[in-house]
């Protein structure tokens, strides 16, 4: 069997069909195939244009072989998303197209689908998102002058830890606050004055509820659990890993402010839930933003049983819902803070979303006293005799959002632009963080983060510089990866696995018991179409013989060499 590739490549900024792979000949009679001979688990990165064109497939024992073949793009710029063609060609090099065959290695764990309040949570991304954006523009935090009024308070404020708690208010106190709305326009305009009163004062919390939170919710044993979590749990977990947030009001405190606004902010009904956010204009002087409260503040939904603001929420549910949600956006508190005081630009969306899912992990981590890389199963993670609560709060949300992108991962890429509201984009920017701290981190966590946050860079540049390796050897590492971890490859070198995770393992259990990522199978004569976006790519199987030369090509369709940037393939000999 003569096996070949053909990659047909068209540039575009979103998916287009590709063209019927009938007729292509990938090696022409003149061309000279690149060799690439691989011993079992062995990998090869094939980059050059003429060797995408024409390589030819060897086992390193002469014996028949079992090839994954990636083709992926390693273009720095986002969104780009050729379509392609690739074949396994008969002696004449002429292929009929089908419909792509799937491989899926099933698991043996049994499926552990996230609950409900995963559900709830995931719809919340739409709404940070507009949020998010919102903030950004009135903000203007990708201008640099715009943020020189708020460097200044920052960096006369100091930070966390520098100052006395003595400003600290007491239990039953009432505060005012300047609650954003939430679905505005320009929430440094748009406002509600409120009053709300201390229920809990910690090491490094304030809890306190606006005075128009229904009855029937929070009791007092509730808030100081709250309080106990974060000031032993999410409070130094997150400081470790992404520094330490600004102290505007010199308090020495994070403010939790529960306020039933941020319910009203969700239409009765609606599967886009706002569970709570920070608000990067409490950094700023009042000059520069008339709502700040000059202070460290979270704004969450308050338990509303009788559904008197928006759809009915219980203490349970609330709980639950926001736990997770104060890890992720306390990290973006201290991310805007810290690139503030450092006049570094605000970090791209895909990385800043990236790090706060992360938090999400490290915090459940922190929770069940899991280190840093510790290589976890579902069986960890499936909190099953405390009802997921745990899981759902800080690791199915990554795990189902991760999954939605190996079910397709020719579609977005993990530094997509739609990081804003893609689940799929987020799980991979995640995935893609996990990995290159695994390998790249020297087996020290925080001080990777810490620095991601730091910059000066952003986006692609800014974890490469962390890494210290170019963005193509991350992704060839990382693609490959997301097949081969856990996949029991002879030979294959770990740098090819997550080590802090059994992903094969626990996006199994999230998918029905099967592994979601699914590798397009190839026989001689036949070819299948694919796209490959800007840091992703599409997976593909293939058989060789000891009898024939296998013959992989990569070409555009006219018949010549691909020519769009970062055309890669990552071959595996996976048996």
């Amino acid at each position: 069997m003569a096996a070949v590739l053909v990659l047909c490549a068209c540039g575009s900024q979103e998916p287009v069909a590709p063209p019927p792979g009938g007729g292509l000949n990938p090696c022409s009679s003149d061309a000279t195939p690149t060799v690439v001979t691989l011993p079992l688990g062995g990998v090869r990165v094939v980059g050059d244009r003429a060797a995408i064109g024409c390589t030819e497939l060897a086992t390193d024992d002469g014996g028949a072989g079992t090839f994954l073949v990636v083709a992926a793009n390693a273009n720095t710029a986002p969104d780009s998303i050729p379509s392609f063609v690739l074949a396994d060609s008969t002696a004449s090099g002429v292929v009929a197209s089908i419909a792509p065959s799937k491989v899926l290695p099933r698991s043996d764990v049994a499926s552990v689908e996230p609950s409900t309040l995963v559900s709830e949570a995931r719809a919340s991304v739409a709404a940070e998102a507009r949020f998010r954006a919102m903030e950004r523009r009135i903000l203007r935090l990708g201008d640099a002058g715009s943020l020189r009024s708020a460097a200044s308070l920052l960096r006369s404020a100091g930070t966390m830890g520098d100052v006395s708690a003595a400003a600290a208010p007491r239990l039953g106190d009432t505060l005012s606050y300047k609650v954003p709305n939430p679905n505005a326009s320009n929430a440094c305009t748009d406002f509600t004055n409120v009053k709300a009163v201390v229920k809990a004062v910690g090491d490094h919390g304030i809890l306190v509820q606006d005075v128009n939170a229904p009855t029937g919710g929070f009791s007092s044993s509730d808030f100081s659990a709250i309080a106990t979590e974060f000031d032993d749990i999410i409070y130094p977990t997150d400081i470790n890993h992404f520094g330490n947030p600004s102290d505007i009001d010199g308090n020495a405190h994070v403010v939790l402010l529960y306020t039933p606004i941020v319910n009203a902010a969700t239409q009765r009904g609606s599967q886009s839930v706002t569970q709570g956010f920070f608000f990067g204009g409490d950094l700023f002087p009042v000059k520069s933003c008339t709502q700040s409260n000059l202070a460290e503040i979270f704004y969450l939904i308050v338990p509303d049983p009788d559904a008197k603001f928006s759809d009915k929420r219980t203490a349970a549910d609330v709980r639950e819902n926001t736990r997770g949600t104060i890890a992720h956006e306390f990290q973006h508190m201290i991310n805007l803070g810290v690139r503030i005081r450092e006049d570094a630009p605000d970090e791209e969306t895909w990385l800043n979303e990236g790090l706060s899912h992360f938090a999400e992990e490290i915090v459940g981590r922190a929770e069940h006293g899991f280190n840093d890389y510790r290589e976890l199963t579902i069986n960890d993670v499936a909190d099953q005799a405390n009802q997921l609560k745990d899981f759902n709060a800080f690791f199915g949300q990554n795990l189902v959002r991760f999954r939605n992108w190996l079910r397709a991962p020719g579609m977005l890429g993990a530094t997509s632009e739609h990081a804003d509201t893609s689940l799929a984009v987020r799980g991979a920017a995640w995935a893609l963080l996990r990995w290159s701290a695994d390998h790249y981190s020297g087996n020290d966590l925080a001080p990777f983060t810490r620095a991601l946050v730091a910059g000066p860079q952003t986006g692609i540049a800014n974890l490469t510089a962390r890494a210290g390796v170019p963005f193509d050897s991350l992704m060839a590492g990382w693609m490959v990866a997301n097949f081969t971890d856990n996949a029991d490859v002879p030979g294959l070198s770990s740098r090819y696995a997550y080590a802090s995770w059994n992903m094969r393992n626990v996006e199994a259990a999230v998918n029905q018991g099967v592994y979601p990522l699914q590798a397009t199978s190839l026989s001689a004569g036949q070819s299948a179409a694919g796209t490959a976006p800007s840091a992703a790519g599409s997976y593909y199987i293939l058989d060789t013989s000891p009898s024939d030369r296998t013959l992989i090509g990569a070409l555009d369709t006219s018949g010549g060499t691909v020519t769009f940037t970062g055309a890669r393939l990552y071959i595996v000999r996976l048996q």
